[in-house]
This record gives C-alpha cells, structure tokens and sequence, in this order.
C-alpha cells in the first residue's frame, strides 16, 4: 500500500508550488488566440490593453510584445508612462490609451518582411528580416527592437507574434504611443 501512495505523495508537493492558475501547457493558434491566453493573467497590462484593437482589426496582424514576464512590461510600461505624466492607474482605465499603445505596436500584416511598414497608428518602421539559427525562425529588426516570430511554426494558418528585444540596454522595449 505505502508503495501505491509514494508517487501521490511526491507529486502533490509539487504541484501545490505550481501557479495557481495552473500549468501553461496551451499551445495558442493565432496571435489573437496568444494575447487572449496571456491576458488572462492578473499582471499582463499589454496583453490587456490589445485585446479591444485587435477584436475590431479584420485580417492578417503581426503583434510585438516585449520578451519578458508580466511584471517586467508592467514596470517597463510604467516607466515610460511617468515620463508622459501619467500612471499605470491611469492606463488601465483610459481606453484610448490603452487603444493607442496596441496601434503602435501592432502592425497589420500576417508576416513582417524587409521594408518600410506602418503599424495600425501609421507610424512608418524600417524593418529588415533575415532567417537565422537552425530553427529556420525569421529574425527581424524594426526600427530599435529586434523581434523573432514566435508563431513561425504553425505558418501559414497563423498570424505573427514578435517577441522584442531592444536593441541596446535601457532603450524603450515597445514602440512609443
């Protein structure tokens, strides 16, 4: 019996250290579908505020988000928000806010590709993208930030979503809005 019980009993402490929204074993399908799931989470400001933008956009998209934890875009975002004035209070009641933030960082193409493109703001960004690793994953810069696709797998059914990544150290990990 006690035999029986061991693998129970060394599995139930683990699984009490895990968050309690549980295990993140989902696979999203789209960048829609990735910005809904990581919206979920009480901490994840940006993915929040594109959810309404992306709802009313139709058509392809190619979404940035900063490759960090949610309280790392949260501090990040407050950041540059006091520069502007205001407070992370402040943005996540002020809807044209948070709608111009997800039109700045979102562009609306399915894939991102060399050459001068406009994000749903208008805003030109010179990108320039190469394939590298052995993973065959796009690798682009834009503007300051360089982004890899991190739905390049389930092409060409999905839309991008590019992890960013600045350029140097302490510059702005999202476009400005």
């Amino acid at each position: 019996m006690t035999r029986r019980l061991l693998p129970l009993a060394l599995t139930l402490p683990l699984l009490a250290g895990c968050d309690p929204q549980g295990l993140d074993l989902y696979s999203p399908k789209d960048a829609r579908d990735y910005v809904r799931s990581c919206a979920r989470a009480a901490s994840d400001i940006m993915c929040r505020a594109m959810q309404p933008t992306l709802a009313a956009v139709s058509g392809p998209v190619s979404v940035l988000l900063p490759n960090m934890g949610d309280d790392d875009r949260r501090d990040a975002l407050a950041q540059f928000l006091s520069g502007r004035n205001t407070t992370l209070a402040a943005f996540r009641s002020d809807a044209a806010l948070q709608a111009a933030f997800a039109r700045a960082n979102i562009f609306p193409v399915a894939q991102l590709r060399t050459g001068t493109l406009r994000t749903l703001d208008g805003t030109p960004h010179e990108v320039t993208c190469k394939v590298s690793g052995s993973d065959r994953t796009p690798d682009c810069q834009i503007d300051t930030l360089r982004g890899r696709d991190f739905l390049d797998a389930l092409k060409p059914q999905a839309d991008s979503l590019y992890a960013t990544f600045p350029e140097m150290p302490g510059q702005l990990i999202f476009f400005p809005f």
